[in-house]
């Protein structure tokens, strides 16, 4: 606190020492959060809520004057109503039977793209020509221009047709434009479902209407298809007569060259002379390898002998000579051994020998002749065919400037040809494609008749008038009201000349310097910054901060007063409404004055909502209604805080109970113990239990919620409490936002609160 507040405080308590904010704190203290904004919204919340209910009867008749003049409006609107169908977009194969061939305007000649077909087909649903398709159907047009004619003719179109006195006729375009106007295309995300709606003045009207663009958009793409196909199968049969006609002469210049060169041809590619070179080129070179295998053969034949040749191995005649001729020399040689040459049967076997042993050299003789002979026979047919094909050869070599010539022109012709016969194939192709009607679209769910407008709407409009009626009362009320509220220190004072003893400010407004501290401990900060925390013990959780300061400031108001020259002991504090801070203002007084040394005690009247017993953590019974019931003598808790005695509010009270001798004969009890008695009352206007103990105190003390308590209502507390003969002492102005009210006195001691708090954290 500051040194001025301090010295006041202790001349006031005659002697009395506040402590010091060096002084260490008990244990249980917790480090002070500050009051959320969510408990004043609340209440400010609550007391809009009092004040719109008191004057219940002009917002009533606000939002019946709203609902009424809702309906007036409606009433003379002209019916719309709306129809809708429901279309699945399809995808055709336009690629059928290679129409993307042909056809260069095909939607598919690139990839397929699903969103961008689906916007396109929105797009053509509402162009004009299916728009105007659609009008031509059933006879709408004039059915629709009948509708238009009919509705400007009454209601509120029946006054705009006065105001606009060159209006023109109704025709063509503006059908037109009222069905373009009414229609609408929606698509669903990742869905080819198209919903058609469709709004007009006659509910059939609009079902036909609806039903027509959805048929004349089919018909729009049969018809386009149709032309396309159609467009195409002209092209080609066009193409067609001129390929035909190219074909026809390729074919007559191609022979007529062939004729002119002498040329014979056994086919459209090939002529005699060509054949002949194949052939003897073939023959020849079948001639060269069946000449080289014979002449191996011979040379082979007049380097060995010739029972070594493989002919002479694999002849069987000769193997049987040979055989035969082993077999008798065996038997020569067995019979030398025994007889002599003169022998008959030695000379016999002679005579074999010599016998088989000429037909064995004959036959050889025989088999090498053959080989010579065909080795020669080989050798002239290779030469023979050789002069041939060169004979050949040279007789092409002086035709190929011709044959060149006519290889272009077959060449020329084959093209011509494979052309014709393909566009011959797609030309039926596409009389087919013709004769097929394909559409893109197929009706879900037509549309039929709607049974009820859409336009305008009668609960809308009557829920709409009913809310202007609700704001324009709130603000008709709440703004005089807010206008009459108590928001800035001396507004009391002013308005209601009622002394004004403290301002409190609000709990969660720090100073400049203080929101730029560090944290000294980790727990005690983190505390510090819990939203919901209450600040009914602020001044003894933390003594060096403005907000302490500020009831210690109230408090020298409160030990300065005199009536008749006596202070005050006993001291009723209430407030007008509840939800003004009495309880919290009570809390921290009793807290500062049992810091003087003063034995203090703090009465908890508000019995049916005490809190005493919570903030100060102890028991609620026995309590004051106990002892104003005769249930129980008076039980005194004594608290944490020095000096500090609480008698709690009870279980509850009768109301009757308060206006028995009990009430006086307790603080009469009281007196002789304490030096000074505080007690926390009900609200005023609410209940009579604060009057009763305002009756039996010295003072009263009327707490004001800056920017929430008006001066009606403090004016009749006053009143209230002075016709029982209290003696209101004064008001402290609580929860006061100097941010808020461009007020910022009594903020600049940031420095010292600041070095107060590191060292108390030290």
């Amino acid at each position: 606190m500051t040194e001025g507040s301090s010295g006041a405080l202790q001349s006031a308590a005659r002697g009395g020492s506040l402590s010091s904010p060096g002084m260490e704190q008990p244990p249980w203290e917790a480090t002070p959060s500050y009051v959320s904004d969510r408990g004043d919204n609340a209440g400010r919340l609550l007391e809009y809520y009092r004040i719109l209910r008191k004057h219940w009867g002009l917002l009533a008749v606000l939002m019946a004057l709203g609902a009424l003049l809702a309906w007036l409006l409606t009433l003379p609107l002209a019916r719309i109503y709306r129809a809708t169908t429901s279309v699945e977009v399809l995808r055709v194969n336009e690629d059928f039977l290679g129409a993307r061939a042909v056809n260069p305007n095909s939607s598919l000649a690139g990839e397929f793209q699903p969103e961008y077909d689906i916007q396109t087909q929105k797009g053509v649903l509402q162009s004009r020509s299916v728009v105007e398709r659609a009008l031509a159907k059933d006879n709408i047009e004039p059915r629709l221009l009948a509708s238009a004619e009919k509705a400007s003719q009454s209601g509120w179109f029946a006054v705009l047709r006065l105001l606009n006195a060159r209006s023109s006729p109704l025709g063509h375009e503006q059908a037109l434009s009222m069905t373009t106007d009414g229609l609408t295309v929606k698509s669903q995300q990742n869905s080819r479902v198209l919903e058609i709606t469709v709004n007009s003045m006659d509910p059939q009207l609009s079902s036909d209407l609806a039903n027509a663009i959805t048929a004349s958009y089919s018909e729009w793409s049969i018809e386009r298809r149709w032309s396309t196909n159609q467009y195409t199968r002209e092209w080609m049969s066009k193409q067609l007569a001129d390929l035909k006609s190219q074909l026809q002469q390729s074919e007559g210049r191609l022979l007529n060259f062939a004729q002119s060169s002498g040329f014979i041809f056994t086919s459209e590619k090939d002529n005699v002379d060509d054949q002949r070179l194949r052939y003897f080129q073939e023959e020849l070179g079948k001639a060269t390898v069946d000449r080289v295998s014979k002449q191996s053969r011979f040379d082979l034949s007049s380097n060995v002998p010739p029972e070594s040749l493989p002919e002479v191995l694999e002849d069987h005649a000769l193997q049987s000579y040979q055989s035969e001729l082993t077999t008798l020399r065996q038997q020569l040689a067995e019979l030398s051994a025994s007889f002599t040459r003169e022998y008959p049967k030695v000379t016999k076997i002679e005579a074999q020998i010599k016998e088989v042993t000429a037909a064995y050299v004959a036959a050889t003789s025989a088999e090498l002749n053959r080989i010579r002979n065909e080795y020669v026979e080989a050798r002239t047919r290779e030469n023979l065919l050789a002069s041939k094909y060169d004979a050949q050869a040279k007789l092409m070599s002086r035709q190929t400037e011709s044959v060149a010539q006519y290889d272009i022109l077959r060449r020329e012709l084959e093209t011509t040809r494979a052309l014709y016969e393909s566009l011959l194939q797609k030309s039926k192709e596409s009389d087919i494609l013709t004769a097929m009607k394909t559409s893109n679209i197929q009706v879900v769910d037509p549309a039929r008749p709607p049974k009820t407008p859409y336009r305008p709407n009668l609960p809308l409009n009557l829920s709409f008038g009913l809310l202007s009626g609700f704001l324009l009362g709130v603000g008709i009320i709440l703004v005089p009201e807010q206008g009459q509220r108590v928001r800035d220190p001396g507004d009391a004072e002013f308005f209601l000349s009622l002394p004004e003893l403290g301002v409190i400010p609000s709990g969660n407004q720090k100073s400049d310097h203080a929101r730029r501290l560090p944290s000294f401990s980790g727990s005690r900060s983190l505390s510090l910054m819990k939203a919901g925390r209450r600040n009914e013990m602020t001044i003894q959780q933390n003594r060096a901060s403005p907000f302490a300061d500020s009831f210690h400031d109230t408090l020298i108001s409160i030990l300065y007063a005199r009536k008749n020259g006596v202070a005050p002991q006993v001291i009723a504090v209430s407030s007008a409404n509840p939800r003004e801070g009495k309880t919290t203002v009570v809390s921290n007084l009793a807290i500062a004055l049992a810091e003087l040394n003063k034995r203090v005690l703090l009465v908890d009247g508000d019995t049916r909502k005490s809190r005493l017993h919570t903030i100060f953590q102890i028991d609620k019974t026995p309590g004051v209604s106990e002892v104003l019931s005769g249930q129980s003598t008076p039980v005194l808790r004594e608290t944490k805080v020095p000096n500090l005695v609480v008698l709690p509010a009870g279980a509850g009270v009768d109301p009757s109970a308060l206006f028995g001798p009990r009430l006086g004969d307790l603080f009469t009890h009281l007196r002789e113990r304490f030096d000074v008695i505080l007690v926390d009352t009900p609200s005023i206007l609410n209940l009579p239990d604060a009057r009763m103990f305002a009756l039996e105190s010295d003072a009263a003390i009327l707490v004001i919620r800056a920017g929430l308590s008006t001066r009606d209502s403090i004016q009749f507390a006053c009143r209230r409490l002075q016709e029982g003969g209290s003696w209101l002492l004064g008001a402290i102005l609580n929860d006061w936002n100097p941010r808020s009210s461009g007020h910022r006195y009594g903020y600049g001691y940031g420095e010292y609160y600041g070095e107060a708090k590191r060292e108390r954290h030290i």
